[in-house]
């Protein structure tokens, strides 16, 4: 099996893993939300004195603290435990496909990296995976505080304020399945990044590769099959939130005893399975799919039926559609960039 294709296959697993850290993170999310809910139930805080709302609201800022830092020690745990398996999966990847030993990197090692490196949460902003999460705590007792007191400051009922409440809830139920899946990708990226990193003798870059399917971003489409080398500077999955992207190493052609005839794994129209040879890139594979997949791609994105166009009949690129740091061009900056794709494409 090739590298392309083990790693693919890999992310599949990860995203099964993500899922259920999802899930376990939004039970403890809903249980404090509940635990604030159950405290609202205690006072009438349309007849209670100032002094027992205060101390409601007193009370509900001390849970909510409590609550999302036992949250947080339980998610840190677990990512710590996945990047202790990630270590040994990048290890076996890099192994199985060249003709010597190999150096494996220390858990502590990772565990240091992915607490201070950090990933792309959109073009040009960069945030490590603690920030990430202590913000996405911040915020949400910030929303449920700030529901609370308005109800308390505009005399709402009990009723009101809990169904205020509850609305932030599932707006943080949202966030909480990011944070998930990011964190999740950043742990996996940042451990097989050290890896490369420890054998920097025999690995000589990295290769991005994202999910063949409708659901890939443009920066991560633009980005796939990239060979890029290993250093801090060089860009790494996850490119954004939700990011699915991942990589695999480049090896020194001495070392090298990969199958020659590699694959990897793609989902068309008909959203099955599908194998493409391993070199196939975004941009060549989303080439080979109907104009109505190629329109679903694009209807993503703001003036998609233009875009679709561009890239079918104005043969531009996938990777031309996004600036160096991923950011999305506009369609008249497009077009001052490529005239010749436009007159192409009739537009």
């Amino acid at each position: 099996m090739s590298l392309e294709d083990t790693a693919t296959r890999h992310q599949v697993f990860l995203q099964r893993y993500a899922t259920g850290l999802a899930r376990r993170f939004g039970n403890e999310l809903f249980d404090t939300y509940q635990a604030v809910l159950d405290a609202l139930d205690e006072v009438d805080v349309t007849s209670a004195r100032a002094a027992r709302l205060a101390t409601l609201q007193l009370d509900i800022e001390q849970l909510l603290s409590s609550s999302y830092d036992a949250s947080k020690v339980k998610m840190m745990g677990e990512l710590a435990e996945l990047a202790e398996a990630e270590i040994a999966f990048s290890s076996q990847l890099l192994s199985a496909n060249t003709s010597i030993n190999t150096v494996v990197p220390a858990v502590e090692q990772v565990t240091a990296a992915y607490m201070v490196k950090k990933f792309e949460a959109s073009p040009r902003s960069m945030v490590s995976l603690e920030s990430a999460v202590n913000n996405f705590g911040k915020s949400t007792a910030a929303g449920i505080k700030r529901a609370v007191k308005d109800g308390i400051v505009m005399g709402e009922t009990n009723v009101t304020i809990a169904n205020n409440i509850r609305r932030q809830q599932v707006i943080a139920k949202r966030h909480a399945d990011t944070i998930a899946r990011t964190a999740t990708n950043h742990v996996s990226n940042v451990a097989r990044s050290e890896t490369y990193h420890a054998n920097a003798d025999i690995v000589t870059g990295y290769e991005w590769l994202a999910t063949l399917d409708s659901r890939t971003t443009l920066v991560c489409a633009s980005r796939d099959g990239i060979v890029y080398t290993v250093s801090d500077e060089s860009p790494k999955p996850p490119a954004h939130f939700n990011c699915r992207s991942t990589t695999v190493p480049v090896i020194d052609p001495e070392y090298d005893v990969s199958p020659p005839e590699a694959q990897r794994q793609a989902r068309g129209k008909d959203g099955k399975r599908q194998k493409v040879k391993a070199n196939t890139t975004y941009g060549q594979w989303l080439k080979k799919q109907p104009a109505s997949f190629q329109n679903e791609y694009f209807s993503k994105f703001k003036n998609g039926d233009e875009k679709a166009k561009l890239f079918r009949r104005g043969g531009l690129p996938i990777d031309k559609f996004v600036d160096a740091n991923g950011a999305e061009y506009s369609l008249d900056q497009l077009k001052s960039l490529n005239p010749l794709e436009f007159d192409k494409a009739g537009l």
